[in-house]
This record gives C-alpha cells, structure tokens and sequence, in this order.
C-alpha cells in the first residue's frame, strides 16, 4: 500500500511549474490554465505541509524544500516513464503484423511510406501482401485487411478509411486534344474491367452523353494508371493513386470534375472487443496517413 502518494495531478504540475520555474509555461506544457497549475500546487503544499515555491513580484523561486522535493520527484517519475516505454515495447517485440491490401494502396501508399512506421516500431515485423478478393480472418492468415465496398462490409470489425475521389487523368499530349466534355467520345476510353459501370456513373454526374465506342479494359488501377501515361487514352483513377504522377507532370487532369465514386475503402479485422496492442498501433498510424482523402467519416 501506497498511503503517503499525494494527489498525481498534482505532482504532475508542480514537476512541470518547477522545471520551467513557470506555472504559465507550466500550464502550456500541460494544457490547462495558469489558474490550474497554481491550484494543483497549492494543494500539493498543504498536503505536504511544505511551502515550494516563493511567489515574488513577477518571479517564482523554488524552495529548497521545494528543490529537493521535486529533485526525488523527477527520479521517480522517470522511473514510471521508462516502465510503461519498456512494457509497451515488450508487446510489440518479436511480434509480426500481417496485413493483406489492394494493390493500388500498397503500391501507391503505403509501401512509399512503411518507412515511418518501421522506424517508430522496429520491434515489429510486418508481412505486407495484396489481394482483392473476401477475407476470412477465421483462417488466422491475416490481421488487418483493406477492401474496397459500396457498403460497410458486416461479419467483421470495419473503420471507415477514405473515400473514393476519382479523377479524369491523361497524359499531356493527349489533353492537347480535349477542349470539351464532348471531346471524350473521340478517345479511347480505359476501362477498370472490375467497375464495368464506372464510366456510366461519371458521365450519369457530369451530364455527359458517353457514346465512344474504343475502350480498353484492364483489371487494376495501376494498370490503369501506366497505360493513360503511355498514352493509350483516357482514364478514371482515385487521386491517392495518382498523386506523385500529377505532381511529376506525366498524368494532367484535362477537366476539373468532382466526383466521389459509390466506393469507399475500409480497413477490416476480426470481429472483437478488443484490438491487439500491434494491430492498434498500426490502425492510428494508418488513419493519419489516409486522413486528407476521407469527405466524412
């Protein structure tokens, strides 16, 4: 039994007031009011039965009560950091993570950036696959799946990554010969073999009749997305896909038109309470990379 702890809120503001020998940068720090870490110390005081700190005009000096109280403090505080740091390490030590995606979101996401997350987690090893089809987490195979879906998939824990904005995208020379909408029905049209009604859906939003006959079909975006940059027509990609070849110049969006597919992608687990220690952090991490493409949640 711990029967001389004193309030840890309290000892929280006064380790921060007497670092800084501060309570403004105190409350800064801590994200309260001045008003509040001057409280928090007070009771800290009569609960010692110790005076601190002196409050002068414009000053505030530590006693050496106070220097040596917070001295000890400041020891066992860091005691209590490193044992939390050393028992949330230990669960992701030796521990592997598989996670099976699409592949356009392991090409153009996330493998670029796994690098940050290898850093901040070294313990953990990640096995990255790809694949479209069902997941059966019953099987054990993976620990985190992201699919696409026109409905938030059920049987499973499902969270809401990012929508769909899909993007009218060529090669330079070939925008040179659009001026108009209409100037579509004279390209050749890329066609994702597994969304067969996707160009209807955007012409149906644009307003455009669609009446060209030359289509070629591919199975995956990023097919997709290396034909429209040899030139072979005129295609319909997620922007995340896209980014680093609108940036280069090798892929331009002829027209500005909005809009969001009736796709949106989900990162999926196993149904549970609960997620692993491994499988959150890398959820947190995830939802922070994909935050500037999600419209709503």
């Amino acid at each position: 039994m711990f029967n001389n702890l004193p309030p840890l809120n309290a000892l929280r503001s006064f380790e921060a007031a007497a670092r800084h020998v501060s309570f403004s940068l105190a409350a800064k720090e801590l994200f309260v009011t001045h008003g509040a870490v001057s409280k928090q110390v007070k009771i800290l005081e009569e609960y010692l039965g110790v005076t601190l700190f002196l409050r002068q005009h414009r000053q505030l000096v530590l006693t050496d009560d106070g220097k040596e109280y917070w001295r000890k403090l400041q020891s066992a505080l860091q005691d209590i950091d490193n044992a939390t740091l050393e028992v949330q390490s230990q669960q992701l030590r030796k521990q592997s993570l598989s996670i099976n995606v699409l592949p356009s979101l392991s090409l153009s996401n996330l493998i670029p950036s796994l690098e940050s997350f290898k850093s901040a987690n070294p313990n953990l090893y990640v096995d990255l696959s790809i694949g479209d089809g069902p997941v059966d987490f019953s099987q054990r195979r993976y620990d985190i799946a992201i699919r696409s879906a026109t409905e938030k998939p059920k049987s499973v824990n499902a969270i809401k990554l990012m929508n769909e904005d899909l993007c009218l995208v060529c090669n330079p020379e070939l925008a040179k010969q659009i001026s108009c909408l209409d100037d579509l029905n004279n390209m050749t049209l890329l066609k994702h073999t597994l969304r067969p009604n996707m160009w209807q859906q955007w012409s149906d939003a644009v307003e455009l009749v669609l009446t060209a006959e030359k289509r070629l079909g591919m199975a995956h975006f990023y097919m997709l997305s290396q034909a429209a940059v040899s030139g072979l027509g005129i295609a319909l990609i997620p922007r995340f896909f896209i980014e680093q070849q609108l940036k280069q110049g090798s892929l331009v969006i002829p027209f500005e038109v909005n809009f969001m597919s009736p796709y949106c992608y989900y990162l999926m687990t196993e149904k549970s309470n609960n997620y692993p220690f491994k499988t959150e952090v890398f959820i947190n991490w995830l939802m922070q990379l994909f935050a500037p493409y999600r419209v709503d949640v």
